[in-house]
């Protein structure tokens, strides 16, 4: 057999198997672009009969057979679907629409039942075969983010896949019918086109290979034709490049190894000197805190003492009258309130003592309310209480988690200095309750959020705050083994949530 028949056999296997691949392979992809076409249509479709139904607030509440009505009406303008399930939330059972797009027409039917809404828009492919179908799951949401209704839309894969189908049988006769006339092409060109190439290269390669010892062996060395001339050729090219590229990694695999050990070790040397910095700082401004503490309790605790026992003695005077004995009982307590704070404040330059007491979770966040939000401050905010009644009295030290919540508080007033809205919430999380003071003030950026809690660092203008309060707060949370987790954005308000153990309280039985 001749060398030109070899190659001309050789490329024509070469061709058809290539172009059989590339034919199969385009087919495929082909086919999951028709199904994604499909799925992202179906999606599309499901978004746009939620639009043509309208689901307000009224249309929602309407009887579930104009809702249905509706639904079918905008249906009926696409192609192509299957079944679509429409779910209303009700207080009890949910309102489930189901319509069966069949030969004979929308088939409509109507059941009741709890139904899982989904939390985002999804489309997805189900089923095999002709039982194929992209299912899209559109819901609506109402103001605060939680879903009221959700529509399903399920429609036909099969079709798009019997199309793929077709179009790769043609793929593969057109790549078929390509490769026999390149083969034909090949064998009338080829004793023009590459026997003077071979020649060539065969003369190269003999030049290349004259001045090589020992090369590699690789077969067809032994040949007498053009093809042995040129494995000759490259096997002394190849003995060459093999020898230094061999060497050429060894080098580079010894020095990226040394590269790599001295990153890594430089690397954990930045890391302890960022830490020690950080620790050195946090240590530095603690210290200077703790001798501010010093300061504050020598100069206010005597006047402290003072105003509370001229309080004391003006209550209980019996010319007092009742609504003023009534306020000096209050400013009375907020005076013991400051004085155990500075003690308090004293004592975290050493360690916190949480003194846990039942306390009504309730009253606790009205007297944190009162006592930091100003009549002038309720007048231009909205101020809004979220405890379930259900909330009850937990075991907590309700000095502690006052002080972090009026902090709170008086964080978020500040921010909203031209109105806004402020909302207490507390609800429980397992044996912890979960506080949270949210505000539609400007927010605190990214950057911002990494400083926060650091002693002397304050967002606020100049003259307006210390820069102690939330660093306070973070060491009163880790006394009580709680934590603090803050949600904040330019323009999207701050959420500060304190997170404390704070079991519900019972009353001891009688023995």
């Amino acid at each position: 057999m001749s060398l030109r028949l070899q190659i001309t056999l050789l490329f024509g296997a070469i061709l058809a198997l290539t172009l059989a691949i590339a034919a199969y392979l385009g087919t495929s992809i082909a086919e999951r672009a028709v199904e994604e076409g499909v799925r992202e249509r179906t999606l599309e479709v499901a978004r746009s009969v939620l639009s043509e139904v309208d689901l307000t607030p009224e249309t929602r509440d309407s009887d579930r057979a104009r809702v249905a009505e509706r639904l079918v009406a905008s249906l009926a303008r696409h192609r192509g679907l299957r079944f679509a399930e429409l779910a209303l939330r009700r207080p009890g059972k949910d309102d489930i629409i189901h319509i069966t797009l069949g030969k004979n027409g929308p088939e409509t039917t109507f059941e009741q039942r709890d139904f899982l809404f989904s939390a985002k828009q999804r489309a997805r492919l189900l089923g095999e075969g002709d039982a194929r179908v992209a299912q899209a799951d559109v819901p609506v949401n109402d103001s605060f983010g939680r879903p009221v209704a959700n529509l399903r839309v399920e429609s036909y894969v099969a079709d798009a896949e019997r199309i793929a189908i077709r179009e790769r049988t043609v793929f593969l006769w057109v790549a078929a019918g390509s490769a026999l006339v390149l083969v034909i092409a090949f064998t009338l060109i080829l004793g023009r086109m590459l026997a003077l190439p071979l020649s060539q290269l065969s003369a190269a390669m003999a030049e290349v290979a004259s001045g090589a010892s020992g090369p590699p062996h690789i077969p067809g060395a032994a040949r007498q034709d053009e093809i042995g001339t040129v494995a000759r050729g490259l096997d002394a090219m190849l003995g060459r490049l093999r020898g230094f590229s061999r060497e050429l990694q060894e080098r580079v695999d010894a020095a990226t190894a040394d590269l790599a050990q001295k990153n890594r070790t430089l690397a954990e040397l930045n890391d302890l000197l960022v830490e020690a910095r950080r620790d050195l700082t946090s240590k530095e401004q603690l210290a200077a805190l703790g001798q501010l503490s010093g300061t504050i309790a020598h100069e206010l605790g005597n006047p402290l003492n003072a105003i509370s026992g001229h309080v004391q003695l003006l209550a209980r005077d019996k010319g007092c009258p009742r609504e003023m004995k009534e306020q000096l009982l209050v400013i009375d307590r907020e005076v013991k309130r400051m004085t155990s704070i500075i003690r308090r404040f004293l004592d975290s330059a050493r360690a916190l003592t949480p003194a846990p007491e039942p306390v009504e979770i309730m009253a606790l966040i009205d007297e944190a309310l009162s006592l930091t939000v100003s009549a002038e401050a309720r007048a231009r905010i909205e101020v809004r209480r979220e405890v379930p009644p259900e909330m009850g009295s937990a075991t907590l030290d309700p000095s502690l988690v006052r002080h972090v919540l009026t902090n709170f508080i008086s964080n978020a007033v500040d921010a909203m200095s031209h109105g806004g809205r402020l909302v207490v919430k507390a609800r429980r999380d397992g044996d912890q309750i979960a506080l949270t003071v949210e505000d539609s003030g400007p927010g605190i950026g990214a950057e911002e959020r990494k400083h926060i809690f650091e002693p002397f660092y304050s967002t606020k203008p100049k003259g307006k705050g210390t820069g102690l309060g939330l660093s306070i707060c973070r060491e009163i949370a880790g006394a009580l083994k709680g934590r603090i987790e803050v949600e904040s954005a330019l323009g999207r308000g701050s959420a500060f949530t304190l997170y404390v153990p704070a079991p519900a309280w019972r009353a001891p039985e009688a023995a």
